[in-house]
């Protein structure tokens, strides 16, 4: 058959479809009665066979152009789950980005090794030798300790602006951690690693000099907020460079899609939180608020953000499941009256 006759012969059923898709794609409600939805379903799966045999002996003519349009255009709308944006925003704060989270145990241990044992390291070399904070901070912060002064202070003029640069920063380091990932994490690693070294260094040289607790009052309103969300950004890039490293029975290909799913859910439900971090270390941190308050929005945050990352989404268990002694126990009362 000439691709002109099967153009002929299809015609109607093309038209027929193309019209129900535009009715359907109207956004009104009720726009098509239940038979013609049923009807533009039939068509549809007609037309997805004739795409197929357009790819086979017409390929690249203009009826198999215009097929692939056609079903492409009809599977957005048959398939689309509109109306349902709420539902599918709340089901994915409640259960999986929780669950992804705690699927993810391995690679937040190791991101989280990465960074605070260099962290511990780098802190009792620093202290043994401050001189060795030159290798990792700029020479006038090093100066600046070394007169017992710290570079935290913002000015309460500045400090609106300063969040936003913070929290903006903050977002940008948490996406190259999820985008270096299909290097075979190594970069990830290497970004892990040169943090834990920044900052155990830093502590380490403003313990020597007598003003850690200056820091530790700056750091501690924000820090737990902000560093835990740097580790699961960085077990996402793990998890994405590791999937090509041992992709199992699967293709590497398949595996890093995978691992590509699950990392972006702790970055799209993790980074947007890194505002709230953004903001206190703008605002609080750098304030003469009391430790107390600050100590107290460190711990509550954290509090809050580890509750919900562990507890949110398990399934519920019923009663009787909870124990079988408890299954046992019942009918034994009863028995014994």
């Amino acid at each position: 058959m000439r691709a002109e006759d099967f153009v002929a012969l299809r015609r109607d059923d093309w038209n027929r479809l193309e019209d129900l898709l535009a009715q359907a794609g109207s956004g009104r409600p009720g726009a098509l009665t239940p038979a013609q939805v049923l009807s533009m379903a039939a068509l549809y799966r007609r037309a997805t066979a004739d795409l197929a045999r357009a790819q086979r002996d017409w390929p690249g003519e203009p009826v198999h152009r215009y097929l692939n349009g056609l079903v492409a255009r009809g599977h957005g709308i048959i398939y689309r789950r509109g109306g349902e944006i709420r539902r599918r925003i709340k089901r994915f704060y409640i259960e999986t980005l929780p669950q992804t989270y705690r699927g993810a145990w391995p690679y937040l241990v190791a991101a989280g090794s990465l960074l605070f044992v260099p962290a511990i390291v780098s802190f009792f070399i620093v202290l043994a030798n401050p001189d060795a904070a030159y290798a990792i901070a700029p020479p006038e912060l090093v100066d600046k300790v070394h007169h017992h002064e710290l570079w935290t202070h913002i000015p309460a003029a500045q400090r609106v602006a300063a969040a936003g640069l913070i929290s903006t920063n903050n977002i940008y380091v948490s996406m190259l951690a999820f985008g270096f990932g299909v290097v075979f994490g190594l970069p990830v690693m290497w970004v892990m690693i040169s943090n834990g070294i920044n900052l155990g260094g830093l502590f380490g040289l403003t313990q020597a000099y007598g003003v850690a607790n200056g820091l530790f009052d700056f750091v501690i309103g924000h820090g737990v907020l902000e560093l835990s969300i740097v580790v699961a950004q960085g077990a996402g890039g793990l998890m994405m460079g590791w999937s090509l490293v041992s992709p199992g029975n699967r293709k590497r290909s398949d595996a890093l899609v995978i691992a590509t799913r699950r990392a972006f859910t702790l970055l799209l439900g993790l980074a947007p939180l890194l505002l709230i971090a953004g903001a206190i270390e703008g605002n609080i941190s750098p304030s003469g608020a009391p430790f107390a308050l600050k100590l107290t929005i460190g711990l509550t945050t954290g509090a809050l953000l580890y509750s919900y990352l562990l507890l949110s989404g398990r399934p519920e268990v019923r009663a009787s499941e909870k124990s079988p002694l408890l299954q046992l126990h019942v009918p034994l009362d009863q028995r014994g009256g």
